[in-house]
């Protein structure tokens, strides 16, 4: 069975340090970067604003092979 509510998980690069880690695009909190502290996603109550480069998304679709 497919999840239709499209949400992913984001590959974001910190645009202060060049870490790169996975954030939720419907987050709701503040995501901040592991390593210097910057913030990289913002909840805005729907989709978050990512103030990172989105470096690409993760599959999550998990089917039954």
């Amino acid at each position: 069975m497919k999840d239709t509510t499209n949400t992913m998980f984001l590959k974001v690069k910190c645009a202060d340090c060049g870490n790169s880690q996975t954030v939720f695009d419907r987050t709701n909190i503040k995501i901040s970067c592991s390593v210097c502290g910057a913030t990289l996603a913002i909840p805005k109550g729907g989709k978050a604003i990512i103030k990172g480069e989105v470096l690409g998304r993760l599959d999550t679709d998990l089917e039954q092979k």
